[in-house]
């Protein structure tokens, strides 16, 4: 660990990056976490009619984890100017579909359905 003297000085580093780096999300994000595996963090996409859902790789082992039907515990996170509440949520896949063009071609989509705000916090 270094002493309080080293953080000091590397707090007076001038920063070199080309361009800003924002913390703030540009797309609104799904947490999912399965007994027995990692933590997932996917970005909501609108793409199309009926909804939005989450693009997952093809190869991708949270599809080896899930199926439709499935209740999952969610935890949506929304960036600064979207509207509607953040948080834990009671979900249902209603359906795990192949994309077949444009820039996610390969992948899949995973749509799920909000039942009820979750009475968990993590």
């Amino acid at each position: 660990m270094k002493n309080s003297g080293e953080a000091a000085n590397l707090s007076q580093i001038p920063d070199r990056r080309n361009r800003y780096r924002s913390t703030n999300l540009s797309d609104p994000m799904v947490e999912i976490r399965l007994a027995g595996g990692p933590l997932y963090l996917l970005k909501v996409r609108d793409l199309s009619n009926e909804g939005a859902g989450i693009v997952v790789r093809s190869d991708s082992n949270l599809l080896k984890m899930i199926q439709v039907g499935q209740r999952l515990n969610v935890r949506l996170i929304l960036p600064v100017n979207y509207k509607g509440p953040s948080g834990h949520y009671r979900s249902r896949i209603e359906h795990i579909t192949e994309i077949a063009d444009g820039p996610y071609n390969g992948h899949l989509i995973v749509g799920i359905s909000i039942l009820s705000g979750a009475s968990f916090a993590g």
